[in-house]
């Protein structure tokens, strides 16, 4: 008898087909699991780089802040009074944007992040001031040196009686015989208006700083970016780009050596001017004597973490991050940038991280008294 050869019957193709699909769903849920970690791992990753960038974007010109115009009797005198093509400055009137002549400073707005705004010269052959050895016109200075200029550099001029003042000029030649400096209008001279227009005149002894090509930086936070402006003072305008991603925060206070003790620093003793930083606050210096006594900057950025979490009760609210991050200027200065008090915010479905740090002002502790 020949042997009857059968098919598979119906229920061994049920087992298989369970089999099939049991081992789909562990495969998959499997899958999920590992990519959910990846994910979480690779946002961790990718806000600690974020942050450790952004921090140190903004050190790195921090501590620049200041260079070639770190002076005491320098300090204290505002905005800028310039012109540019046959254009003044704000304060003089004009449409051009108010440059202020600090080399740190810090904007702040309710609700909003803060801004960061930092100031310092690009002369390498000439960081210290020369004074006026007789009373100036506007269209050249007589000084007790001119090592270091040369053409084509800016040149700031402080008067030191009264308010102080100062004003830019663009320097179109440099005559050492007489130690003069010449700021001709027109051509190559777009700074300096015909017979001196608004700018001020400037008296023996007052002083005048080399800016070579100054850089005028401000660091900002835009939609969830780290955002780099410079002043662009050739033509009044400015240049800005996106530095770093996933920034979503920015909080700055001035180290202060006031001898004030505001409960932002643990000391045994608060003096004035002894070198040591006794309170952080975001209030801007106004005097010589107030920019004198800041020593460093403290700044935090914050950097949201880019992968949503699902609420863990389903059909309820986000519970990734319920508590404001904080940082160690919070009590005055609290991060405003995200809401997770609001129990149906998306905000709460993202994690956070606060990265925060000290930037000794050098050139501000090595200034000239």
């Amino acid at each position: 008898m020949r042997t009857r050869q059968l098919g598979m019957s119906l229920v061994e193709v049920l087992v298989a087909v369970a089999i099939g699909l049991i081992g789909i769903l562990i495969i998959t849920q499997a899958y999920l699991t590992g990519d959910k970690f990846n994910r979480s791992t690779m946002g961790e990753g990718g806000a600690q780089t974020n942050g450790t960038i952004a921090l140190f974007s903004i050190g790195r010109d921090v501590r620049q802040a200041g260079y070639g115009i770190a002076d005491s009797r320098a300090f204290g005198c505002g905005n800028i009074d310039y012109y540019v093509n046959s254009q003044y400055s704000a304060n003089l009137g004009g449409p051009l944007p108010n440059i202020n002549f600090a080399p740190i400073a810090i904007t702040t707005t309710a609700g909003q992040p803060d801004q960061i705004t930092v100031m310092y010269s690009s002369s390498a052959s000439r960081i210290a001031p020369v004074a006026l050895t007789t009373g100036s016109s506007n269209a050249d200075f007589t000084v007790d040196g001119t090592y270091g200029f040369k053409q084509g550099d800016l040149v700031l001029a402080v008067n030191l009686a009264g308010a102080p003042t100062c004003s830019l000029r663009k320097l179109t030649n440099v005559i050492p015989a007489s130690s003069k400096l010449h700021f001709t209008p027109g051509a190559g001279g777009e700074y300096n208006p015909p017979g001196g227009g608004s700018l001020p005149n400037y008296a023996k002894d007052d002083l005048v700083f080399n800016l070579g090509q100054p850089t005028v930086r401000n660091f900002s936070i835009v939609n969830g970016n780290l955002r780099t402006t410079d002043s662009l003072l050739s033509t009044g305008g400015t240049n800005s780009f996106d530095a770093v991603d996933g920034i979503i925060d920015l909080r700055a206070q001035f180290g202060k050596d006031n001898g004030a003790s505001n409960g932002t620093v643990s000391n045994t003793t608060y003096a004035a001017n002894d070198g040591i930083i006794d309170s952080f606050d975001n209030v801007a210096p106004v005097t010589a004597a107030d920019w004198s006594q800041v020593l460093a900057l403290r700044v935090a950025v914050l950097s949201r973490i880019d992968n949503y979490e699902k609420p863990s009760v389903s059909g309820g609210n986000c519970d990734a991050t319920t508590a404001m991050p904080t940082w160690s200027g919070s009590a005055a200065d609290p991060f405003t940038a995200i809401d997770v008090t609001t129990a149906t915010s998306q905000d709460r479905c993202f994690r956070y991280r606060v990265f925060e740090t000290v930037i000794p002002l050098r050139n501000m502790i090595w200034r000239a008294s």
